[in-house]
C-alpha cells in the first residue's frame, strides 16, 4: 500500500492538541536558530574580516559555504529521518549545530572557522525539512497551510534575534563570545526530546512495511518531475532572497553605515517578512497553494523592479523607498507556501527525504549569490543584484501554476 491523499470533511478544530503543539514548537525552535545563524553571520563577518584581514571574496566564500553545507545537511538528514524517525533527527540536528557553533568561538584562523562553519551548517541544514515534514504529518489537514506557514515564520524571529545579537550585543562582547552564546540551543534539544512526539504517519508506514502490508515507494518519473519542480521553485526563491539579503549588511557598512544601522535594516526586512508570512499562511488554506504562491511572488517581482529605480535613495531613508523595500520583503515569502505544498506532494516513506533535499539543495545552490554579489557590487553597485532578484521572483510567479493544487488533502498511509 502506498501513501495516498484524500479529501477531508469540513472540520473543524482550529487549534492544536498537546502533542501537536509539542511537534510544532519542537520544529519551530530548531528553525528559528537556522535563520538566526544565517543572519547573525552576515553581521559577524564584519569583525571577523577585520581580525583575520579577509577580502570580500573570502567573506563571500564563508557565507556561501555556509549555505552550500546546509544543503548537504538537508539531503543527509532528510534521508535519515525517513529511516529512524522525524523526532530523533530533530534532536541530532539541533545538538550538532550547537556544539560546532560553540567551537567556532575558539577558531585560531579563517580556515578553521570556515571548516567549523561548514560542519555546523550540516547540522542546522537538516532541521527545517525534517521539522516541516513532522508538522505536515501531525497538524489538522484543513489547517496545514496555516501551521506550515507559521513554522516558516520562525525565519523572522531568527532574523530579529540575529540582528539584535549581531548589531547590539556583539559590538560589546566580540564575535567569539557571540558564538559561545549562540551555542546554547543545545539545551533546546533536551526540550525537544521530552515534548515532541513522533509522527504517527511515519510510524504507521514503517509498521506496514515491516509486516509486508506495504511496499517502499518506487521512484517513478512522476515523482522525479515533482521533486525537480520543487528544487527549481525553491532555487528561484533562495537565489532571489539571498542575492539581496546576505551581502546587504556588508554593503551598507562599506557605504558608511554602522553595524548597528545595518542590523536595523535587517530588522526592517524581518518585520516586512513577518507580515508577508502571516498573509501567505492565511491565504494558503483559503485560496490554495498555487494562487498564494503566485500572488506573493508577483508582489516581490513588481516591488523588486520599483526598488531598482529607487535604490539610490536607500541610504537616505526616504519614505517611498522604505515602502517599496517593505513590499519586496512582504512578497518574498514563497517558503510560507512551500512547506505544505511540498509535503503534500510526496509519499510518507520518502517525504522527509524529498522535502528536505529539495529545499536545502536549492538553498545550497544559493552558495553562488553572495559570491556573485561580492564580485559585482564594487564595480556595478547593488542595482543589478536587485534587478536579478526581481526577475527571478517573476519567474517563480509563473512557475507556481505548474504545480498540482494540494490544498485540503489528508496525508494517510
Amino acid at each position: 500500500m502506498s501513501t495516498t491523499t484524500s479529501h477531508i470533511p469540513a472540520a473543524r478544530s482550529r487549534g492544536l492538541d498537546r502533542a501537536q503543539r509539542g511537534a510544532f514548537l519542537g520544529a519551530l525552535i530548531g528553525w528559528i536558530f537556522d535563520y538566526y545563524e544565517v543572519f547573525l553571520m552576515t553581521l559577524l563577518v564584519v569583525p571577523i574580516a577585520k581580525e583575520f584581514d579577509l577580502g570580500s571574496g573570502q567573506v563571500g566564500l564563508l557565507l556561501g559555504m555556509q549555505l552550500l553545507f546546509m544543503g548537504v545537511g538537508g539531503v543527509l538528514f532528510g534521508w535519515l529521518a525517513d529511516r529512524i524517525g522525524r523526532k530523533k533527527v530533530l534532536i541530532i540536528t539541533i545538538a550538532m549545530f550547537s556544539v560546532f557553533t560553540f567551537a567556532r568561538a575558539l577558531s585560531p584562523s579563517y580556515e578553521v572557522l570556515l571548516i567549523l562553519t561548514c560542519v555546523a551548517a550540516i547540522g542546522i541544514g537538516g532541521e527545517y525539512g525534517v521539522g516541516q515534514t513532522l508538522v505536515a504529518e501531525i497538524v489538522p489537514p484543513h489547517r496545514r497551510g496555516w501551521w506550515s506557514g507559521l513554522l516558516y515564520g520562525g525565519v523572522y524571529v531568527g532574523i530579529v534575534a540575529g540582528s539584535l545579537v549581531g548589531g547590539y550585543l556583539m559590538p560589546e562582547i566580540g564575535w567569539r563570545w557571540t558564538f559561545v552564546i549562540s551555542g546554547l540551543p543545545v539545551l533546546f534539544a533536551l526540550w525537544v526530546r521530552r515534548h515532541t512526539p513522533e509522527s504517527e504517519v511515519w510510524a504507521s508506514r514503517v509498521r506496514q512495511t515491516s509486516e509486508g502490508r506495504a511496499e517502499r515507494t518506487r521512484i517513478s518519473p512522476a515523482i522525479v518531475r515533482v521533486w525537480l519542480l520543487c528544487v527549481l521553485a525553491a532555487s528561484l526563491q533562495f537565489f532571489a532572497y539571498y542575492g539581496i539579503a546576505s551581502f546587504l549588511p556588508s554593503y551598507l557598512v562599506e557605504q558608511g553605515s554602522s553595524v548597528t544601522s545595518a542590523s536595523t535594516w535587517l530588522l526592517f526586512t524581518a518585520v516586512a517578512g513577518g507580515v508577508g508570512c502571516f498573509i501567505g499562511s492565511y491565504l494558503s488554506d483559503r485560496l490554495g497553494r498555487r494562487k498564494t504562491l503566485f500572488l506573493l511572488s508577483l508582489l516581490a517581482f513588481v516591488s523588486g523592479l520599483a526598488l531598482v529605480a529607487t535604490w539610490d535613495q536607500l541610504l537616505d531613508g526616504g519614505t517611498w523607498v522604505r515602502v517599496v523595500f517593505f513590499a519586496f520583503f512582504v512578497g518574498a515569502n514563497g517558503p510560507a507556501v512551500f512547506g505544505a505544498l511540498f509535503s503534500e506532494s510526496f509519499p510518507a516513506d520518502i517525504r522527509a527525504t524529498a522535502v528536505s533535499s529539495s529545499l536545502q539543495l536549492a538553498r545550497s545552490l544559493s552558495f553562488f549569490p553572495p559570491i556573485v554579489a561580492a564580485a559585482l557590487v564594487p564595480s556595478f553597485g547593488y542595482q543589478p543584484i536587485v534587478l536579478a532578484a526581481g526577475i527571478m521572483f517573476g519567474c517563480l510567479a509563473a512557475l507556481s501554476w505548474t504545480f498540482t493544487e494540494t490544498n485540503g488533502k489528508q496525508l494517510t498511509t
